[in-house]
């Protein structure tokens, strides 16, 4: 008696390790991408700390402001308004977005802090 797979077995078991393999490799991609969102999330909240904390230093006067921006991956721009003060509170908001055709916004914030 032979010994041994035959054909349609060892197409079968192709098969399935072609499943597996391609389920293993959607798996590790989403893997890497979740990975590079958290690290550009890291990114993202330490720059929204420093461009805070730079902007509270200053003197304002009510308006909308902009200024270009390096950010991770693309060309962007950071838009900020200062809102009229109420009771010495001054309330300023954030909005970065990317300078494609299509505007994306990648980060929204607000912050308020008290002026004498």
């Amino acid at each position: 008696m032979k010994r041994g797979f035959t054909l349609p077995e060892v197409m079968i078991a192709n098969l399935v390790l072609l499943i597996l393999v391609g389920g293993f490799a959607g798996i590790t991609e989403q893997i890497f991408e979740q990975m590079r969102q958290r690290k550009q999330k890291a990114e993202i909240a330490s720059r929204l700390d420093w461009w805070t904390a730079s902007k509270q230093d200053k003197s304002f006067s009510t308006g909308i402001y902009r200024e270009n921006i390096s950010w991770p991956g693309t060309n962007a721009e950071l838009n900020w308004q200062v809102l009229p003060k109420k009771q010495n509170l001054i309330t300023i908001q954030f909005q970065v977005k990317s300078r494609e055709a299509t505007p994306k916004v990648l980060a929204e914030w607000r912050t308020a802090f008290y002026a004498p």
